[in-house]
């Protein structure tokens, strides 16, 4: 809980101190969003910040699956429901992707 509340924390706390430098940064440079130099940053900024987004799902995530996967006794002890449980988990991602198309 206490990971989840400093991540929340800074969120609220660097969203809009990035709004105002990004606003500034516009006001003092005369941005030009159809140079080739501002798309290439656009490209580079949201590439970054999404991959930091990827990172920290996966990491909070995969301590959970890891958790439920390979030290629960219940699933470990029964082949069958290991495999279901691998099924269910590859179903899940893969209808959650097919999902981020729309989003």
């Amino acid at each position: 809980m206490g990971m989840t509340m400093s991540m929340c924390t800074m969120f609220s706390d660097t969203t809009p101190i990035g709004i105002i430098l990004g606003k500034q940064i516009f006001y003092l440079t005369g941005y030009n969003d159809s140079s080739m130099n501002a798309l290439i940053c656009e490209c580079l900024l949201g590439s970054l910040s999404s991959g930091i987004l990827i990172y920290m799902a996966f990491d909070r995530h995969l301590q959970f699956i890891e958790v439920d996967l390979f030290h629960n006794k219940a699933i470990s002890s029964k082949p069958w429901l290991k495999k279901a449980s691998y099924t269910a988990l590859v179903i899940g991602s893969a209808s959650m992707s097919v999902l981020a198309l729309w989003s």
